[in-house]
């Protein structure tokens, strides 16, 4: 029987971020900072990828539609994780930001980060106490492609890199939320072409039109077993479901669905999809998917041939809730979670974002704390 543990306190983590409390508690540890309306988002709004490495916390973003012309470049903003204290911000460079533009999701081995970017390719930066070093492009620029995609693929479509996980050989697998497929980037002399690992029809959103055409979104890796969420998967009667599927990182010729999620109706005629986007496994093994769409965490089990919900978490403070959650990323003991607030349904004045549903959001963009095991754990400070 799954445990689940839905957040009814307000209970927040200790003040200095260094000690966890009860599973579940959240803290609001950093606002994303916007520097003016009028050209938004500007810098780090709409903020997707995070990544935790020692004492820091790191973003990526923004990762919205509407980018074209807003003189605003993509950008990592990096916080204190003890504190929240903005440390710095790195643009990217090399954008044409009259052009749709945008840094989606990241990931961090060891000092190193990773995020792809839909103009550039696959990027990195290397960590190095409290400098970062310049930008290195791992891959030339993704491309449209049907060339090994099966019967049944929508082709045609324009690339979109979204989720990004990097195995032990620093090989790098990042997928493609329109196009059905993952990519995988060798490591080598760079940029090299990104290749295409696997191109299924059960990897594209099954929607017609705007965000319901996002297919495979969050990815992660375990050992020679990748796992990749589809956002918007088979329609079932609670309308769009979302997918985690398993495959093979060396024999990649099938897609095992390993857990399923569905919508939840909240009114009558009013279902709330599940969207599944990032994932991520935990210092302690157990691989944790954000349901953007329902704004909750869940914690999965998937040693056995189908994924067992221990746990599901949801924001528990009305003054700044869950809003479309995006990505996780952990501390290295595993006690806290670290998750973008990516409120992509949220409006800023004049932004074109044809996701958003309500305005407000200035205050909702950011980095939450969460606490995901047991009690009075201790973190590293490094």
């Amino acid at each position: 029987m799954s445990r689940v543990l839905l957040l009814l306190s307000s209970i927040s983590l200790a003040d200095d971020h260094g000690v966890c409390g009860l599973a579940g508690d959240t803290n609001f540890l950093a606002a994303m900072p916007v520097s003016s309306y009028s050209f938004p988002p500007t810098g780090p709004t709409y903020p997707e990828g995070i990544a935790v490495v020692g004492s820091r916390v790191v973003t990526s973003g923004p990762a919205n539609f509407g980018t074209a012309g807003n003189n605003s470049p993509s950008q990592l903003t990096i916080f204190s994780r003890h504190t929240g204290a903005l440390q710095a911000q790195v643009q990217v460079v090399g954008e044409d930001l009259s052009q749709e533009h945008a840094l989606s999701e990241l990931y961090a081995r060891g000092n190193r980060l990773y995020a792809p970017s839909t103009q550039l390719g696959l990027l990195s930066w290397k960590l190095q106490g409290s400098s970062v070093g310049s930008q290195e492009q791992l891959s030339t620029p993704f491309f449209s492609t049907t060339a090994g995609c099966p019967a049944g693929i929508h082709g045609g479509l324009p690339p979109l890199p979204n989720g990004v996980t990097v195995a032990s050989d620093k090989t790098a697998y990042v997928t493609d939320a329109l196009q059905g497929i993952i990519w995988k980037v060798p490591a080598g002399n760079s940029p090299v072409a990104p290749q295409v690992l696997i191109c299924d029809p059960a990897l594209q959103g099954s929607g017609s039109e705007g965000l319901s055409m996002f297919g495979a979104n969050g990815i992660a890796v375990d050992g020679d077993n990748l796992y990749v969420g589809v956002s918007f998967g088979p329609i079932d009667n609670m309308g769009p479901s979302s997918v985690i599927y398993k495959l093979s990182r060396s024999n990649p010729n099938g897609l095992t669905a390993v857990a399923s999620f569905e919508g939840v109706e909240v009114a009558p005629g009013l279902v709330i999809p599940p969207i599944v986007d990032g994932l991520r496994f935990s210092p302690n093994g157990h691989l944790f998917a954000v349901l953007a769409g329902q704004g909750r965490v869940v914690e999965l089990d998937v040693s056995g041939s189908y994924a067992v919900e221990l746990a599901s978490y949801a924001g528990n403070d009305p003054n700044v809730p869950f809003v479309n959650p995006s990505t996780i990323d952990f501390s290295s003991d595993g006690d806290v979670a670290y998750l973008t607030n990516h409120a992509i349904t949220q409006c800023l004045p004049g932004d074109p974002n044809p996701g958003c549903l309500g305005y407000g959001a200035a205050d909702l963009f950011g980095v939450f704390e969460l606490c995901v095991e047991g009690e009075e754990g201790a973190e590293d400070d490094d």
